[in-house]
């Protein structure tokens, strides 16, 4: 796992594809129920990142590529298993650790006192202002000051999508057209998220790079298809005080 270097007292995390009880094509973190791993693999694997990390749980959207953000006050079952139609996750409560997955997709983590919130950034998320509507979330849950980290994802000189596509992400979300190494159209979504950020008075830092070029760190959708799940993770320490990751 890489520490995001969140501000304190918030900490995040990157996890990366090891450490983890998957067989290939998933192996062997992968944190996520939809992509055909073993049930009870995934569970394993959420398991030792609650315990890793010290956290009473996890909390996890059911990602759907939308703008949908819940403030989860608690954990539950349903929590485990995916908010339904939720792309950002909100909380006020110490030891909950929000969960967004990625495979090229961009997990964002984002804090400040008192309050954090994770969002998962794909392109059609991008387009759709996920990341606007969980700044707007969190500033009504007593946000004040609010610094965030772009976690790996696909970078533009490999995202390649036809003219089109890249001009219409371009239109909701400035700074996001792009072109790859062999001249092509693409779509930078870690620039685009950026731009949305910082123009929503957020200070911004990125790690982790791209997940198509770093077969060995992370999963990446585009790269192998059928694969796995890695995922930024943030939460508030509990009561008695988390160990660092």
């Amino acid at each position: 796992m890489h520490d995001a270097g969140l501000p304190l007292p918030a900490r995040g995390v990157f996890t990366t594809r090891a450490g983890g009880v998957s067989l290939p094509p998933w192996d062997s973190l992968n944190l996520a129920v939809h992509v055909d791993d073993a049930f009870a693999k995934v569970q394993r694997n959420r398991d030792l990142v609650v315990e890793q990390l010290g956290l009473d749980g996890l909390a996890f959207g059911k990602q759907v590529h939308g703008n949908g953000v819940r403030v989860v006050r608690g954990l539950s079952k349903k929590t485990s298993r995916g908010l339904d139609d939720t792309d950002g996750l909100v909380t006020t409560v110490p030891g909950i650790g929000l969960a967004m997955l990625g495979a090229d997709c961009l997990p964002v983590l984002l804090a400040a006192d008192g309050v954090v919130g994770a969002a998962h950034v794909g392109r059609p998320g991008l387009a759709k202002g996920v990341l606007p509507e969980v700044v707007r979330v969190m500033r009504a849950e007593g946000a004040g000051e609010i610094s965030a980290v772009i976690g790996p994802g696909i970078c533009g000189l490999c995202y390649e999508v036809p003219p089109s596509m890249a001009g219409e992400v371009e239109k909701a979300a400035p700074g996001s057209r792009a072109t790859t190494r062999q001249g092509t159209t693409s779509v930078d979504l870690t620039a685009g998220a950026t731009r949305q950020l910082t123009g929503l008075g957020v200070a911004v830092r990125t790690v982790g790079g791209c997940t198509l070029e770093q077969p060995d760190l992370f999963f990446s959708y585009r790269r192998d298809g059928l694969t796995g799940r890695h995922g930024g993770i943030v939460w508030l320490p509990p009561q008695s005080g988390a160990p660092a990751p």
